[in-house]
């Protein structure tokens, strides 16, 4: 039990080297909590760049500078596909917007061409963006309706 605890802390003394972090042990019960801790750490780099993101949108939306050349572009999916919105102008971006969901994007004002496949369909536009806007891409699929009629006596 000692040896381990001593080969523990000097694992911990070795690789604190490098770092100006002091580490701290890590305690655990079984194998999943060890997983749970680590999942953690790993996704925290993507937490931090879609709290970023979002906190990019709302300083863009709340933004009343007259010299701000920037614009948010929200675009809704009230269609039954995911797409992805290849939008093209001075710089090109591509948005993937899920199902029944709502995506952000900040944009340069002006002009833009949109184009995706809409369940299938395609989807073309050429826009003037001068002020934060909203677009809504609305494309239902036609289910086939059962006209089987069941006979009841």
């Amino acid at each position: 039990m000692c040896k381990a605890y001593l080969l523990i802390l000097s694992s911990f003394f070795l690789t604190s080297c490098a770092s100006s972090v002091i580490p701290e042990p890590v305690i655990v019960k079984s194998n999943s909590d060890l997983i749970l801790k680590t999942d953690s750490i790993k996704s925290a780099p993507a937490k931090i760049a879609l709290e970023n993101q979002a906190l990019t949108i709302l300083n863009q939306l709340f933004n009343t500078d007259v010299a701000n050349n920037k614009m948010v572009l929200m675009i809704s999916n009230e269609s039954d596909c995911d797409f992805v919105m290849n939008i093209a102008g001075t710089k090109s971006y591509s948005l993937p917007v899920a199902t029944n969901k709502t995506e952000s994007i900040v944009l340069e004002q002006g002009e833009y061409q949109m184009t995706s496949e809409v369940c299938n369909t395609s989807y073309r536009a050429f826009k003037n963006f001068f002020q934060n806007t909203q677009l809504s891409i609305r494309h239902r699929l036609i289910k086939p309706h059962d006209s089987t009629v069941v006979n009841q006596q």
